[in-house]
């Protein structure tokens, strides 16, 4: 006699086992306007098809609250480069293995306190006579300035509590860099390297956080899921990594970023962006379900 099957912990199981993770800015948003329209139409078929989308960005929780709710998506999501996941707790019946509840929340954190990151990036600069900075040292207008976001939200992306993006400025050459990127990391944090920004954080990353969501959606799935992770820049080679299929987006020149055009197995989206992510989805739901 077959065993039952076990209860999804979202209510519905993921459709033929499918789940999507998707950077964000320069990925699922327009890398100048931050506009995810050229993605409608996939993004109404995940809905469709029941397929979640879980969010995997740099970007806050409060920032991508804000995005959840316009797009109407109600899975789980990783903020601040794999700091933390966040699963909605009305929308989760189990609680998550190692997590905490946090107002509407169960929350599993990996990352380092945004103050001790900040300690770090501050005693750095005065150490070695550089200019950088980062969101801890402007204001939301020039968080704006920098970033594109529009001004509005600016003060959503300030809301910082495991990553800290920053800029050098001017630039030094490429191996001064070098040499600068390595005394950060050297206390234990990471460097990454984004769209726009140089990340400090802790240990963590979006691939740690990534395999413990796929661990958590093949607990109670009736299927092991087939995953899938897009993004554009460096820092989203570690989802990749942990997913089945990588893909990567064009950059807004029109070319993909070497570090991810590189790695074999990664297939090119062929597009920039929300079209790119367009593109992709829709052809790869086409062959998975």
């Amino acid at each position: 006699m077959p065993s039952p099957k076990r209860k999804h912990p979202t209510g519905r199981p993921p459709k033929a086992g499918v789940v999507v993770f998707s950077d964000v800015d320069g990925t699922l948003l327009d890398f100048h306007t931050y506009s995810a329209k050229p993605a409608t139409a996939a993004l109404r078929e995940l809905k469709r098809l029941s397929v979640p989308l879980v969010l995997v960005s740099s970007k806050t929780k409060a920032e991508l609250e804000e995005l959840r709710k316009v797009l109407g998506i109600d899975a789980p999501f990783v903020a601040e480069n794999g700091g933390a996941i966040f699963w909605p707790k009305a929308s989760v019946t189990v609680k998550p293995k190692g997590a905490k509840p946090v107002d509407s929340y169960w929350v599993r954190e990996f990352g380092t306190p945004y103050a001790t990151v900040r300690k770090v990036l501050v005693s750095f600069r005065e150490a070695n006579g550089v200019k950088c900075e980062g969101f801890g040292d402007w204001s939301s207008e020039t968080v704006s300035k920098y970033s594109g976001i529009p001004q509005p939200l600016a003060r959503l992306a300030k809301l910082r509590a495991y990553d800290e993006p920053f800029l050098f400025n001017p630039p030094p050459p490429e191996d001064v860099l070098e040499k600068h990127l390595r005394k950060l990391a050297a206390g234990g944090l990471t460097v990454l390297q984004g769209a726009r920004f140089f990340h400090l954080g802790g240990q963590a990353d979006k691939g740690r956080a990534v395999r413990e969501l796929i661990d958590w959606f093949a607990a109670t799935s009736p299927v092991k899921p087939r995953t899938l992770a897009i993004g554009d820049s460096p820092a989203d080679w570690p989802m990749m990594a942990a997913c089945d299929i990588g893909i990567a987006v064009k950059q807004p020149d029109g070319r993909y970023h070497p570090a991810l055009r590189d790695h074999k197995g990664i297939r090119l989206a062929g597009a920039p962006g929300p079209e790119g992510f367009n593109r992709m989805i829709l052809r790869l739901l086409k062959q998975l379900l």
